[in-house]
């Protein structure tokens, strides 16, 4: 996309995994600044377009607030995209769903840092069927629980299938889902270009969060 990439950040919203010890959260408010204030910078700079990859659906709600801010206070095109469901859509029916720790998550990792990923040391003392009746329901459009503590999906706070996990599946879920965000990210930057009179060529700030 001849982008920019800018540095998103380590951390993220994520108060419910805070009963796991050595957990780091940031503040919903805390967040949305972060991401503000990086996009302002750079449109200080000229920045018209930024484009926000997330793939923690609890960054969701601060970087739709954030958003709208750049938008409106400072003239920015921004587009967020939720990396994770884009997966979801892609490998989801191949690899066993989104699920929190499955095999998805783990090719995800595998493909940027495979020493971080230990299929050896898989345990499987959490009841799987009752972790992915809680994330349905909290995916769901019309029904959206609060998730105070993520051992309620599951007591080991996570689970799915990722022991068939492989390189070579992280490479190819990677190269789609970029390939994927890539030509769909242009098409709503040329259309919101389009739309707002501007000129047809586009150069964009990307944000992975």
């Amino acid at each position: 996309m001849d982008a920019l990439v800018l540095p998103g950040g380590p951390l993220g919203v994520t108060p419910m995994h805070m009963p796991f010890e050595a957990t780091l959260t940031l503040t919903p408010d805390t967040y949305q600044r972060v991401v503000t204030e990086t996009g302002v910078s750079t449109a200080k700079h000229g920045a018209k377009y930024l484009l926000v990859l997330n793939w923690h659906e609890g960054n969701i709600p601060s970087l739709a607030i954030a958003a709208e801010e750049l938008h409106r206070d400072h003239g920015m095109t921004v587009l967020t995209v939720q990396a994770c469901y884009v997966a979801a859509e892609l490998f989801g029916s191949d690899y066993g769903g989104l699920t929190h720790g499955g095999e998805i998550e783990a090719l995800a990792v595998l493909a940027c840092r495979p020493d971080l990923v230990h299929l050896d040391r898989i345990e499987y003392s959490s009841d799987h069927s009752h972790g992915r009746k809680w994330d349905k329901l909290r995916r769901t459009r019309s029904y959206q629980p609060v998730l105070r503590d993520i051992r309620t999906i599951a007591p080991t706070g996570w689970y799915g299938a990722p022991e068939h996990a492989t390189a070579d599946k992280a490479k190819t879920m990677l190269e789609g889902i970029a390939g994927a965000i890539a030509k769909e990210a242009t098409d709503i930057f040329r259309l919101l270009d389009e739309a707002q009179g501007g000129t047809a060529e586009i150069k964009h700030l990307k944000m992975a969060s």
